[in-house]
C-alpha cells in the first residue's frame, strides 16, 4: 500500500489538537446492514449514543430532519409547510432533478425553508443542476407523520441513523489503526510515499513508480482520487475520458475546531446552519462523543465550511479560524470572548458533487480504468458520496471477486 500522507486512513483519519480528538467531520458509525455495522463496531472498543441534531431556524433548534418537527417553527411557517405538503401541486411530477425532487415529496414550505438553503448551502451549487442520485437516501415522509409533528408530537425519520456508534477513544483513525494491526506482517505499507506514475503493460501488469522507485504488480486497487489517478497513468486517457474527468465536480473543505468556556448549543451534537450571511453550514459539538471527547469546564465544537478553488470561502487557515469564531459569536451560538484556542485544516477532497452530468462522466472514466484492469475503491476512486458501511461493502466485494 502506497499512501501520500504520513500515515494511513485518508479520510479517515483523525487529529488531537490541543488533548482533543476530532475527525474530519465526525465519522459517526450507523448502517441498514447489520453485518457491516457489526464488523465496524468490533474494530475498537465504542459506544453507542441516541442522535440529538438540529435544524438552527430563525433562531430556534428544530429536530431533525425538519419534517419531523414542524411545530418548533414561527406558526405562520409551521402552517405554510403542512399545508403545502398535504396540498402539493408538484406530487405528480417527475423528478429530474434534485429540486424538482423536494418539491415533489415535501411540497413547497419544507422545501424553501429548510431543502433549497441548506442544500445550495452545503454544495455550492444550485440544486435543480443536480440530479437525484443523492435523494435516494431521502425516505419520503408519511402524511399522518407531518401532521402529527405539526400538532406538536415529535416522530421520527432515518430510523437506521436514530443510534449510532463512535469508539471510546482517538476518534475514527482508531478503527484504521485496528485494521491495519490486524494484518500484521501481510500489510506492507508505505507513508508519505505518494504515487508518481502507474505504467500499464502489455502483459496485464503494472509498474508503479513511487517516491522514485520502481515496483512491479500483477494488480492494482486504487482509492486515489481519480483527478489524481489519472493524471498518474501512462498511457494517457482519449480525449473523451480527459474532457469527463474534467467535468467532474467536487467540494474541498475547511474544518475548525474551537474550544470555549461555554456554548449555547446545549446537548445537541450536530446542527444544520441555513443562513446564507453565515460560513459554516453545519456545527458539530465534540463533547457530545463522550467523556474522553471533552476538556472540563469547556466546549469543543467543529465548523465545517465547503467550498471549491476560486469561490469566496478559498482563503487561507487563518483566515478561516477568524471567520469561524466571528460566525459563532454572531449566531450566538458562543459568547463573545470566551475562545480558548481554534485551529482549521482544510481538505482538498471532501464532497461529491452529484451535478446532472455526473452519472455520464464518472461511468466514462471508471469504464476506461476498468479496461485498464485498475480497480476502484472508496469515496473519491469511484467519484460516489458513499459512507464508511457502504466503503467496506465495496471493498469486500471487489477483494473477493478478485481473488475467486
Amino acid at each position: 500500500m502506497f499512501e501520500k500522507e504520513d500515515r494511513l486512513g485518508g479520510l479517515c483519519r483523525s487529529f488531537n489538537t490541543n488533548g482533543i480528538y476530532h475527525d474530519i467531520g465526525p465519522h459517526i458509525f450507523f448502517s441498514k446492514n447489520r453485518k457491516q455495522l457489526d464488523f465496524l463496531t468490533s474494530l475498537t472498543p465504542m459506544h453507542k449514543r441516541r442522535r440529538s441534531n438540529r435544524v438552527f431556524y430563525k433562531d430556534r433548534f428544530v429536530k431533525y430532519p425538519f419534517e419531523n418537527e414542524l411545530s418548533a417553527l414561527p406558526e405562520k411557517d409551521r402552517d405554510w409547510c403542512l399545508n403545502t405538503f398535504l396540498n402539493n401541486p408538484y406530487a405528480n411530477y417527475d423528478a429530474k432533478n434534485m429540486l424538482m425532487f423536494f418539491y415533489r415529496a415535501f411540497g413547497e414550505g419544507i422545501t424553501r425553508a429548510y431543502l433549497e438553503p441548506y442544500n445550495r448551502k452545503i454544495w455550492k451549487f444550485e440544486p435543480s443542476f443536480m440530479d437525484t442520485q443523492m435523494t435516494e437516501r431521502i425516505p419520503s415522509p408519511p402524511a399522518e407523520d407531518i401532521i402529527v409533528s405539526a400538532s406538536g408530537v415529535p416522530t421520527e425519520g432515518n430510523l437506521h441513523q436514530l443510534y449510532f456508534y463512535y469508539p471510546d477513544n482517538g476518534g475514527v483513525e482508531s478503527i484504521i489503526r485496528s485494521i491495519a494491526a490486524s494484518c500484521g506482517d501481510r500489510l506492507k505499507s508505505y507513508t508519505s510515499t505518494p504515487v508518481e506514475r502507474v505504467t500499464c503493460k502489455k502483459d496485464g501488469a503494472f509498474e508503479i513508480k513511487a517516491s522514485s522507485k520502481i515496483y512491479e504488480f500483477k494488480h492494482v486497487i486504487s482509492t486515489i482520487p481519480i483527478h489524481e489517478l489519472i493524471r498518474c497513468i501512462k498511457p494517457e486517457p482519449p480525449a473523451d475520458v480527459k474532457r469527463a474527468l474534467d467535468e467532474l465536480l467536487y467540494n474541498s473543505i475547511h474544518i475548525t475546531v474551537v474550544n470555549v468556556d461555554e456554548d449555547s448549543l446545549g446537548d445537541n451534537f450536530a446542527v444544520m446552519v441555513l443562513q446564507p450571511d453565515i460560513s459554516f453550514h453545519r456545527v458539530s459539538k465534540i463533547d457530545f462523543l463522550g467523556e474522553n471527547y471533552h476538556l472540563p469546564g469547556t466546549s469543543t465544537i467543529m465548523t465545517e465550511i465547503t467550498f471549491r478553488e476560486g469561490d469566496r470561502f478559498d482563503i487561507w487557515d487563518d483566515e478561516i479560524s477568524e471567520l469561524a469564531v466571528r460566525d459563532l459569536e454572531q449566531i450566538g451560538f458562543v459568547p463573545s470572548n470566551t475562545v480558548n484556542f481554534v485551529e482549521t485544516k482544510s481538505f482538498k477532497y471532501a464532497y461529491v458533487i452529484y451535478d446532472i452530468n455526473h452519472r455520464r462522466n464518472t461511468d466514462k472514466v471508471l469504464g476506461w480504468l476498468s479496461s485498464l484492469g485498475i480497480l476502484s475503491i472508496g469515496r473519491f476512486a469511484t467519484f460516489e458520496y458513499i459512507n464508511m458501511d457502504a466503503a467496506v461493502t465495496l471493498a469486500k466485494k471487489t477483494t473477493d471477486n478478485l481473488y475467486l
